[in-house]
């Protein structure tokens, strides 16, 4: 016992750390390290190595520039399909595998990371945790006498920490620090005002992106400041005025082969700082990437006027001199076959078909799995306010008691205790079958949304693909073997799907009609259990009849529903893929090869003299971008992979299976995204030349 309290005065300086500085960092390793053994029992890593791969390079990229180099940042994916992510005090990240699915472009993604890594840097953990729950709890967790409690009370801990969420203004320090930190880790800090823009549109409309905005601030504000910031980057960093940020965000898109983005930024920063060489040498390299050689000549010189012993502008300049290089655009290969157009043209016109489908069936199933979500949680309400921890009664009554047990005070005299404790058996598994068809639901419903939502970027995809390509034959160029053919199979595809919606709405609804008569039925006869009178029995006994028979019905209902989703998912999958596929060889059509070729090996994570391999002994990029998304994601060779595909068969069908895994999703659509972007940028400038050219003309008719 004395070494017991020697040990007490022992802990005091740990105790008292809460309110000093000297040895926080431990503090926060204690308190990461409780939280982190807790979250690795609770949740599902992803064994996705394409997903892991995406989220470590870009959150290292973020934690390298982090103000905060004592606390080494791990990134984990979990496979979870809410979006969100979470910081532990001892720098781990944990992201959820929907976060990556809900991010449209990379640097979305990198807006979350860069905010999460914010929370490391501010050290918030350890500050709302100091704030929050203080000295106390702590001295709870380290009281000698209590080492029975001493699990259990870690992992409340554990609970609290992640329900505990951020006060409003470390919020606002983590925005911050996510606009800085994607800054000068050289991405667009725009990714922020897309992130907080996408949440805000989905503000009190539940979804998968519900948990994160329950565990957030409300987006609408967050989304504002984001704005603010971006009217002007030098505002972003104190010590970074707006000429260098934008020279950085220019750097970061040529990096990634997004050269017309690069060279918007260089302009801005030239604008603003004409002699700034750094972007007058970035957009000479990025004019060179494009092909405009006359423009990159002419930046090359203006950076030798500043520093005539610039070497890399000279090397630029001998490469224009020598050898330009040469543009992957094919040659016509003669008069277009009428054929070819009309074909073409109708299938253009079955999308369109398809997509007035999804215009009429998309507001419906939303509303049908908004509400269906936003009753699971009050379903969940309920079931936790229910006492469901009662133990079975054991009561035994002598003759002269049950003679007069209608006089006694106490009603509850049964003569059959059995009866009561079977009872108890009974709603015990009525509740545990509920809570775990609970479960399921939200899984079909969180599944219905996403399939929805992938049917519609395929028909999307499908639709501009086959728009491009419409002008690209016009122009002489060849249409892809068996594109038709594979856009009539999708299209089909999709409009059955878009016409079965309908149905899998009001399956959702009663389905969450019939879970809610369930908890209904289950609460009633808790509450008639409660009141511990015989004369309840039986109707305590109807009401968990009527709930198991409920839940019976609803289990096999979500089973045939969820069979019904993974037959629908293979195809909408097989769809997307393709999709993706005919888009990025419409893309490559319009687009230089060097530039192909650095854009598909940064998104892919691959080398460049790889991406130039395989596209030599592949039809298109959209095949090489496929085989090596799944060439990693299955952990085999590239070239292992071609060598088991046939590809005049239905390839992407048998690489896809019964579910395209995430990874492969993901990195497909930043891809597409990316490079889609970079190249809308070309019918921006020229509707803004158009409309200042309509806006002179207006000025000198008047004058």
């Amino acid at each position: 016992m004395p070494f017991r309290r020697f040990s007490v005065f022992l802990l005091l300086p740990l105790l008292l750390a809460l309110v000093g500085c000297d040895i926080e960092r431990e503090i926060e390793k204690l308190l990461g390290a409780i939280t982190q053994f807790f979250w690795e029992l609770s949740f599902e890593r992803s064994d996705d190595p394409l997903l892991t791969e995406l989220t470590e390079s870009v959150g290292l990229r973020v934690a390298e520039v982090s103000p905060r180099k004592d606390m080494p940042i791990k990134f984990k994916v979990l496979n979870v399909g809410e979006a969100n992510a979470v910081t532990l005090p001892n720098g781990r990240i944990y992201v959820f595998r929907g976060m990556l699915e809900t991010a449209d472009t990379e640097d979305e993604f990198a807006a979350v990371l860069a905010h999460e890594v914010g929370h490391v840097a501010g050290r918030h953990s350890l500050k709302q945790f100091r704030l929050s729950l203080g000295i106390s709890l702590l001295a709870d967790l380290l009281n000698l006498n209590k080492q029975s409690e001493f699990v259990q009370n870690l992992a409340n801990l554990a609970v609290m920490l992640y329900e505990l969420g951020y006060s409003r203004r470390y919020e606002r320090d983590a925005d911050t620090y996510a606009l800085r930190l994607a800054l000068l880790s050289g991405y667009d800090p725009k990714g922020s005002i897309e992130l907080f823009d996408k949440f805000a549109r989905r503000e009190g409309k539940p979804s998968r992106l519900l948990i994160y905005l329950s565990t957030h601030p409300h987006s609408t504000e967050r989304l504002e400041r984001a704005k603010r910031a971006n009217e002007d980057l030098g505002r972003i960093h104190p010590e970074l005025p707006a000429f260098a940020a934008h020279t950085l965000v220019g750097a970061g898109y040529s990096q990634r082969g997004l050269y017309r983005h690069a060279a918007l930024h260089y302009e801005k920063a030239i604008q603003l700082q004409p002699k700034h060489v750094p972007a007058l040498l970035g957009l000479a390299q990025a004019k060179e990437a494009l092909g405009e050689f006359e423009e990159a000549h002419k930046w090359y010189e203006r950076v030798l006027e500043i520093e005539p012993q610039n070497e890399e502008a000279r090397q630029g300049l001998k490469r224009l001199e020598l050898s330009p290089p040469a543009s992957n655009q094919s040659q016509t290969s003669g008069d277009i076959e009428q054929r070819i157009a009309m074909r073409l043209k109708f299938a253009l016109s079955e999308w369109e078909i398809v997509q007035r489908q999804w215009e009429k069936r998309w507001q419906m199933t939303t509303e049908a799995t908004n509400a269906a979500v936003e009753q699971v949680r009050t379903l969940w309400s309920q079931m936790r306010s229910m006492p469901l921890q009662s133990k079975p009664i054991s009561i035994t009554f002598g003759k002269t008691e049950r003679r007069s047990g209608r006089e006694s005070e106490n009603p509850f005299l049964w003569h059959d205790e059995m009866r009561f404790n079977n009872l108890i058996r009974i709603r015990d598994e009525v509740a545990d079958k509920c809570a775990r068809t609970l479960i399921a639901f939200q899984i079909a419903t969180a599944e219905l949304e996403s399939l929805i939502e992938d049917a519609q970027l395929a028909t999307r995809l499908w639709r501009r693909s086959l728009e491009d390509w419409q002008q690209l034959v016009a122009q002489g160029k060849n249409l892809p073997e068996g594109l038709v053919d594979a856009s009539d199979t999708c299209s089909r595809i999709l409009f059955q799907t878009a016409i079965a919606a309908e149905q899998d709405s009001q399956s959702v609804s009663e389905m969450e009609r019939q879970l809610a008569r369930v908890v209904m039925s289950l609460a009633e006869a808790v509450n008639l259990m409660q009141h511990q009178r015989s004369s309840f029995v039986w109707m305590s006994e109807t009401k968990l009849q009527i709930a198991k028979s409920n839940l019976n019905s609803v289990s096999s209902e979500l089973q045939s529903f969820l069979a019904k989703m993974s037959k629908k998912r293979t195809q909408v999958d097989k769809a997307l893929i393709s999709a993706y596929q005919t888009r990025l060889s419409a893309l490559e059509a319009k687009t230089p090869a060097n530039i192909v070729q650095k854009v598909v090996a940064y998104y892919l994570r691959v080398s460049e003299d790889q991406v130039a391999s395989f596209r030599s002994k592949l039809p298109n990029i959209g095949n090489v971008a496929i085989i090596f998304a799944f060439a990693k994601v299955k952990r085999v060779e590239p070239e292992k992979l071609i060598a088991e595909i046939n590809f005049n068969s239905d390839w992407i069908g048998k690489l896809v299976g019964n579910r395209a895994p995430s990874g492969v999703r993901v990195a497909l659509k930043w891809l597409t995204n990316a490079w889609e972007r970079d190249w809308d940028l070309i019918g921006e400038k020229e509707k803004q030349k158009s409309e200042t050219e309509a806006t002179e003309a207006s000025e000198n008719d008047k004058k």
